[in-house]
């Protein structure tokens, strides 16, 4: 009898299979999206608003996005009663009066119109026209031993800036300029300065060099010479060697670029 009652018993702990109804952990409905949301911030926003069940051809999208129905939508009126008055029409008609391309210019295959000669094969015009002389420059206006290629020059390094190389060095005299070394006369403008401080005016440098064309020593002597400025134009010292600025940075740069074009030209 005992051995009876535990052979049920292990039969109904192995064989005894019970249907569960619950499914994924519940047994209530998943909500899903667009038409559940959950009950946040974020789902509010998510929202599915309208009628949900309504297909993608269900709407005419090409009756409220056309250009025709966002001017409509415009308070305008066409009386002048309202915002933005305006008695003129919205859709002008078609003007078909506007001239083409051709109706600017003549036309260049146009046969060319003559007056009749008055005597046969042109025998009448004559024989050396006179020639406008206003508009036709002599022989002499020409230059002919020009250099060409003319560029200005820089110094620069292998990837480093390009600093301009000025025509005519600036300079700042602490004790004011010195007399002429040939006529001793004041120095008035641009003069010339070698590396001893001696300076020529420049109607002696001029002299010299018309005058130096066969002799060595003298050209070897202006071959010294470096054209100067005084910094005057640029700065003023008021007696110390403190730089008081007169001009912009920009303005100098503006100034020697302009001179370093015009010395290509112009000596």
């Amino acid at each position: 009898m005992a051995l009876e009652m535990s052979e049920r018993m292990k039969e109904f702990l192995l064989n005894n299979k019970k249907d569960s109804r619950v499914a994924f952990g519940t047994t209530l409905d998943r909500e899903l999206l667009p038409l559940k949301t959950p009950h946040t911030r974020a789902g509010n926003e998510m929202g599915l608003r309208g009628v949900p069940n309504l297909g993608p051809g269900s709407y005419n999208n090409d009756l409220v996005s056309s250009f025709v129905h966002s001017l409509n939508q415009r308070p305008i009126c066409k009386k002048g009663y309202s915002l933005g008055a305006r008695t003129a029409s919205r859709f002008r008609d078609e003007d078909n009066e506007i001239p083409g391309p051709p109706a600017y210019q003549e036309i260049i295959s146009k046969p060319r119109e003559f007056s009749p000669a008055e005597k046969p094969f042109e025998c009448g015009a004559t024989r050396f026209p006179k020639i406008k002389q206003d508009f036709t420059p002599g022989p002499g206006a020409y230059q002919h031993e020009v250099r060409k290629n003319r560029k200005m020059q820089f110094h620069s390094t292998f990837g480093g800036p390009q600093t301009l190389k000025p025509s005519i060095r600036t300079i700042c005299l602490k004790d004011g300029k010195d007399p002429c070394l040939m006529c001793s006369k004041e120095l008035i403008g641009d003069f010339y300065m070698n590396s001893k401080d001696e300076m020529l005016c420049r109607i002696c440098h001029q002299d010299i060099t018309m005058t130096s064309s066969n002799d060595k020593q003298q050209q070897k002597f202006l071959s010294k010479f470096n054209k100067v400025r005084d910094c005057s134009d640029i700065h003023s010292h008021e007696g110390t060697k403190a730089k008081l600025r007169l001009r912009s940075e920009k303005d100098i740069k503006k100034l020697k670029t302009r001179e370093a074009y015009l010395s290509l030209y112009y000596d």
